[in-house]
Order: structure tokens, then sequence, then C-alpha cells
């Protein structure tokens, strides 16, 4: 426990617990991932902000931003997606993938018709998977936030 003497007016010193806020560094990629067309994430920008883990999802590996509305309910344009990286995302989950070189955020649909990298906005139509395609995991997507909650912990 962290304590700080604080003056009172009377000159007497009081100790009170001082509440320590633990501070993280963490990349978030500034090439925004694709809620729609899609973008290339890992040989574009990437900024280090540090942040109060607080609102880091338990496990948080980097951040992406997101571009577009195809994630909609879910993910906004312009919000951060916490991301664990790995090389792998179980089936109906939300990962970060890249498909012939574009990223995107998208859930995973892998059953008997092949796989699929679907939108949660009804408006647009799954991305179906061929053979002949490169698809990449970067990871499993753990949570979200505004952007404006990272405001402040650029370093």
């Amino acid at each position: 426990m962290d304590y700080i003497n604080l003056l009172h007016a009377s000159g007497m010193y009081e100790k009170q617990t001082a509440k320590i806020i633990p501070f993280r560094s963490i990349d978030i990629f500034e090439n925004a991932v694709s809620a729609g067309t899609g973008n290339f994430l890992v040989d574009g920008p990437k900024e280090t902000v540090c942040i109060d883990e607080s609102i880091l999802p338990e496990d948080t590996t980097f951040g992406v931003r997101i571009s577009g509305d195809s994630m909609e309910p879910e993910f906004h344009d312009g919000q951060i997606a916490w991301v664990l990286q790995q090389e792998s995302v179980a089936n109906g989950e939300i990962g970060i993938f890249a498909l012939n070189g574009e990223a995107y955020i998208k859930k995973l649909q892998n059953d008997t018709d092949g796989i699929f990298l679907i939108s949660l906005n009804e408006k647009y139509a799954p991305i179906k998977v061929s053979e002949n395609d490169r698809l990449d995991i970067f990871g499993k997507v753990l949570g979200k936030s505004d952007a404006s909650a990272i405001t402040g912990h650029y370093r």
C-alpha cells in the first residue's frame, strides 16, 4: 500500500492511501482495419501510447483502429479494437484477418460451406475465402474503446 502525507491547515500531517493508476505502453496500428473494404495492417505506421490498464481487456497485445460500418452495431468507425495476438481464431469469434493482403475485423465462420469472414452489419455480404486466397490471422478481438479513451495518453 502506498501512502501520501497530506499537510492540513493546522500544520498536522495525516496519512492517506494514494490510488496508484497502473499505466501500460501498447501499440495501436494506424492503418485502420476495415469494417468494409480492407486495409493492410502489418507494414503500416503505428503509435505507442501509455494507457490506463483498466480500459484494456486482460491479455491485450495491441490495438487497431476501426474504419467503416460493417461491424455495427458492435464496433463503430473510429473505435479502437483491442486484440490478443494469436495465430488462430475459433469459429464464431471476431478477429483481425488479412485476406490477400487487406486487413479486416470480421467474425470467422468455418463450416461445411467453407470459410467466410462475416460482417455484423447485415447490409454487407459474407466474404468467402477460396482455396487460392491467402488468409492470415493477426489475433482475436477482446474488446473495444472509443478513441477518446486514449486521448491524452500519448507519449
